[in-house]
Parts: structure tokens; sequence; C-alpha cells
């Protein structure tokens, strides 16, 4: 009896040292899944306030981090006189080069293919440059429903990534400092661009 005890304790034990889900696995083995980069949600919302900063983008205001601990700060695109505008012009007086557009992207974790849909949904005009206004109606897409099933797919693609990008944790929910982290790399390229 003891010997069918001890066989089937054997064969219980390999059992459940071969099921991969088992609570027996490695601790490399959970390390490497821990280092893992996160999969992106196959649909992502925008949180209350990342919905409100596309709201922001749809009236013309652009709304990225500052240097003081993540700050949030808005520029805004109006035309007339005011600080807000001036500050605008400083800002992002020159569009983005499609190129250095997709150095942003790049650095936000897409592929070729995302690169190149992502890049002609913004530069609607297609003169190879993205301007703060084309920048903003992009970002202005992610709220609300869509219009189109194009509409959808690039919104959709735009808050992947997000969600996933340099401060993202693809969790299906693109937060507010997800949301301006992606403004703040366009605002910085805007910046060092050579488009005139």
């Amino acid at each position: 009896m003891s010997a069918l005890i001890s066989v089937l304790a054997s064969a219980a034990s390999m059992i459940f040292n071969a099921a991969p889900s088992g609570p027996a696995k490695s601790a490399a083995s959970r390390r490497s899944e821990a280092d893992a980069e996160p999969e992106p949600s196959a649909v992502v919302t925008l949180s209350p306030q990342a919905e409100a900063m596309a709201g922001f983008a749809g009236k013309g205001i652009m709304v990225s981090q500052g240097k003081v601990e993540n700050a949030l700060g808005a520029v805004a695109r109006s035309a007339g006189g005011g600080a807000a505008n001036a500050v605008s012009a400083a800002l992002s007086g020159r569009p983005v080069s499609t190129q250095d557009f997709q150095e942003i992207l790049t650095r936000f974790g897409a592929d070729d293919a995302q690169k190149a849909q992502l890049t002609a949904g913004f530069d609607a005009n297609k003169d190879g440059a993205i301007s703060q206004d084309e920048f903003l109606k992009g970002l202005a897409k992610t709220k609300g429903t869509p219009s189109t099933p194009a509409d959808s797919d690039f919104s959709q693609a735009v808050m992947q990534l997000m969600d996933r990008g340099s401060s993202g944790n693809a969790d299906g929910t693109v937060a507010a400092k997800e949301f301006a982290a992606f403004a703040t790399a366009f605002v910085t390229a805007g910046k060092r661009s050579g488009v005139a």
C-alpha cells in the first residue's frame, strides 16, 4: 500500500511542478513576467480627466506637462491678444515634421504600421508636417463616440499608444498624465522643429 501512495505522490508532484500557472513557478519565471512590457488593451477608454483634456483639445487648448513635478499647463490656439496667445505662439509656432512625429511615436512604442496610420491621421492636409491645430483635432477625436469606423480605429490607436507609452501602464484607461505626456512630447518636438 505504501508503494502505491509513493507512486501517486510522485505523479502528483510531477504534474504540480509541470503546470505553468501553478504556485510552484520559479522566481526567475515570475521576474521575467513582471519585467515584460505590458500588452495594450483591446479597447482603451479615457479617464474623466483625460476626457476633459480631449475636450480642451477640441476647443483648441493644448494641455501638457510642465517642468514642476508633472504640473499641467494649457496653451491656447485662438486668435486675439493676451498672454495665452503669446505663450501659444512661443511654444508651438512651428509644425512638427512627420519624421519628428514618427520619432515621438517610436518613443511611445508604435510599430511601423501604427506610425504610418497615426501620421496619416494627424497630418490632415498631407503637407509632411503636423501643425498644432492638426494635432489638437487628432487628440479631440479620442473624446466621445467616433463618427466613422476610421475615426474609431484612429482614436483607439492613439489611446493605445498613450496607455502604453513612456508613462503608460497599459491598463485600458488613459489617465491625465498619460494624455499629457503625449501632448508634451509634441510640444517639445515643436520647439525643436526646423519646419517653417
